[in-house]
């Protein structure tokens, strides 16, 4: 009697891709009765790793879950939507990956199966965020930046280190054999989700795929390399997940994103990925969600309020905990190191506990000044010790940064917060990180604790990539007539380069 089709699936609910699959193993009766291949590892092995479980540890909106209470949703539910939409836009753009691949003179046995390019999609969506610390993007700006990153001969020396960079050590190091072991992509079709004879992860690959900024390496297959900026592009699976799940968490309506139709134009050439120019509308209406999530959410006021408090009791407490060294050379301490951690020893040091006379204390024994102590009671009860004030809002392009702006937001009393500048015209400047976030609190925190104090915020996102020939290599546009070449970069001129939030902050409570 045929069996179900779904002993070696399991499904997830979510809320924002309705279900989700995972690979689970099965016994060797049913593996043989369904014809699975022999394998070591399944997805499950992977989710149910130690590095993936720490992810439930850390928050996927850092600070703002405090500004927005119904967004406590974790860097692990987020990797799960990732890897889901990895796999949906590795299984959409297999039949032309194969036929360009053929074009290229590649033989038979050269082209990769589907199974293997939607799994390895999939696991590097799943994994890109693996070597997040406590407090994901601020861990990474005022812990992991002290640090220089790995040496690699396939980017310029004296990177600073980045959780990318710890996610390329993790999947490398720690979950390389899991990865190797595996060897089907979920589904019931056997053809089509098993991989090849002798085909298999290459850990490196999928190392390759998370790394930003993007590596150059033409020892990569050229299928990979292709695939590379659906996680380091203009759009890529992981800001198509985090703007749609951020948004639904926090309650917050950003319009339509329609993912669907962006996928559906989207193709393989010789030219790399490739988006026919019907889908322009749909990337520039996703594009406009994630600039609209920044100014709304991640750059919100009260976040960046305590944001401000946080910058001035982050790094001793990291270090009060961790010590001094770099998570590259202690990963084993560094797989405990989460916001779990973090907040019970913050929540003691509130209450008095493990505090130690102001310079007293060593690195890792668990003690911080009493200043990092009270700043901890402010954050963690939610009362901000920074005010805006007065605010600018500015769009501008490349090489126009606004500093007479900012420079007359630092002297003008008089600004209300939530003002624009008079007769405003864009400007730019600053060199956009793929990340979004590329400048953060300013103004001299350190000896800004006296109430009265003021220091100015600038939160700027990178709404479109700003330099006109990385965009077009990112992705090409082919127009309707198939002869004309359109510019990716002219396509998307309606939405700025970059936008700031500059906000002048004073201080009300000296702590």
């Amino acid at each position: 009697m045929a069996r179900h089709p779904f002993r070696a699936v399991n499904l997830i609910s979510d809320p924002i891709h309705g279900y989700l699959e995972l690979t689970k193993r099965v016994g060797p009766s049913d593996a043989v009765a369904a014809g699975l291949p022999d394998e070591a590892t399944v997805e499950q092995d992977l989710v149910d790793s130690a590095w993936l479980q720490r992810l439930r540890r850390i928050s996927q909106l850092q600070s703002a879950r405090w500004v927005f209470p119904t967004a406590e949703h974790s860097r692990f539910t987020h990797g799960l939507g990732v890897m889901h939409e990895a796999g949906l836009w590795a299984r959409a753009l297999y039949p032309s990956l194969r036929a360009t691949l053929v074009a290229a003179g590649a033989s038979a046995t050269g082209v990769p199966s589907e199974g293997l390019v939607v799994e390895t999609l999939r696991v590097a969506g799943l994994l890109h965020d693996v070597g997040h610390g406590p407090f994901a993007h601020f861990f990474e700006d005022h812990v992991l930046r002290a640090f220089e990153a790995p040496p690699d001969d396939r980017r310029k020396p004296g990177k600073q280190l980045s959780h990318e960079d710890l996610s390329q050590l993790i999947i490398e190091r720690e979950l390389g054999e899991l990865i190797r072991g595996l060897r089907r992509a979920p589904g019931t079709d056997r053809e089509r989700d098993t991989f090849g004879a002798g085909e298999t992860i290459d850990p490196r690959w999928v190392s390759f795929l998370v790394s930003k900024p993007a590596l150059r390496d033409p020892s990569m297959p050229d299928w990979v390399r292709w695939l590379q900026p659906l996680l380091s592009g203009v759009f890529t699976v992981d800001n198509l997940d985090y703007v749609r799940r951020d948004a639904y968490l926090a309650g917050v309506a950003v319009g339509p994103v329609d993912v669907e139709r962006l996928r559906r134009y989207t193709f393989v050439s010789d030219r790399g990925l490739t988006l026919y120019e019907p889908g322009l509308g749909a990337l520039e209406m996703f594009l406009a969600a994630r600039l609209f999530m920044y100014q709304q959410v991640y750059f919100h006021r009260t976040v960046r309020a305590i944001d401000l408090d946080l910058a001035e009791v982050f790094e001793p407490s990291i270090r009060a905990i961790f010590g001094e060294g770099s998570p590259v050379d202690r990963l084993a301490a560094y797989a405990d190191l989460d916001e779990y951690s973090l907040l019970h020893q913050a929540a003691r040091w509130a209450r008095g506990e493990s505090v130690a006379a102001a310079g007293g204390g060593r690195p890792g024994d668990g003690t911080v000044e009493p200043a990092v102590a009270r700043g901890w009671g402010a954050i963690l009860l939610r009362r901000p010790r920074w005010r805006a004030e007065a605010e600018i809002r500015v769009e501008f392009e490349e090489g126009e940064f606004p500093d007479a702006l900012v420079e007359d937001l630092r002297r003008d009393p008089l600004r209300p917060a939530g003002g624009s500048p008079a007769g405003g015209t864009p400007a730019h400047g600053m060199a956009a990180a793929g990340g979004g976030l590329v400048a953060a609190a300013g103004g001299g925190l350190a000896n800004a604790s006296r109430v009265g104090a003021t220091t100015v915020d600038l939160a700027m996102v990178d709404a479109r990539p700003a330099d006109a020939t990385a965009t077009d290599s990112l992705l090409a546009i082919e127009a309707r007539d198939g002869t004309s070449e359109l510019r990716l970069s002219r396509a998307l001129g309606r939405l700025p380069a970059y936008a700031l939030i500059a906000r002048r902050y004073r201080r009300i409570d000296g702590g």
